[in-house]
């Protein structure tokens, strides 16, 4: 498991409004956290509480909302924690969503086909 820092636009879904942040790629962390106070700034309000392990093995609630995230072109809706001042975590899910694999040894995001993959095609299923 590696971190390492990379840019990464955010908005409010629908809003087309993006905000440049620099997160930490996180493998270990699930959904993406940002500052409360910049996801409340772009209109983004959380939609429930989760209960949260952090890293040093506390747990934290957190509020979750959905915000647009946008790299390298490719726009997509994810799940984000609202979490404290200073915080800016890209998690696996936000990573999914956008069809990205960390590159920790080069410390960058690749878009990969391979996640495409959804299914394999059988006999009988179509084209």
């Amino acid at each position: 498991m590696g971190v390492f820092k990379a840019t990464i636009e955010i908005a409010n879904p629908g809003e087309g409004d993006f905000t440049s942040a620099e997160a930490l790629v996180d493998t270990g962390a699930v959904y993406s956290v940002f500052p409360a106070s910049l996801l409340e700034g772009l209109g983004i309000a959380p939609s429930e509480e989760m209960e949260f392990t952090l890293a040093d093995g506390s747990i934290a609630t957190m509020g979750v909302g959905v915000a647009a995230f946008r790299y390298d072109g490719r726009e997509r809706p994810s799940t984000v924690a609202f979490g404290d001042e200073g915080i800016f975590l890209l998690g696996t899910v936000t990573l999914q969503e956008l069809v990205l694999i960390p590159d920790t040894t080069n410390e960058r995001l690749i878009h990969s086909r391979e996640l495409h993959l959804v299914g394999i095609r059988a006999p009988g299923l179509g084209a």
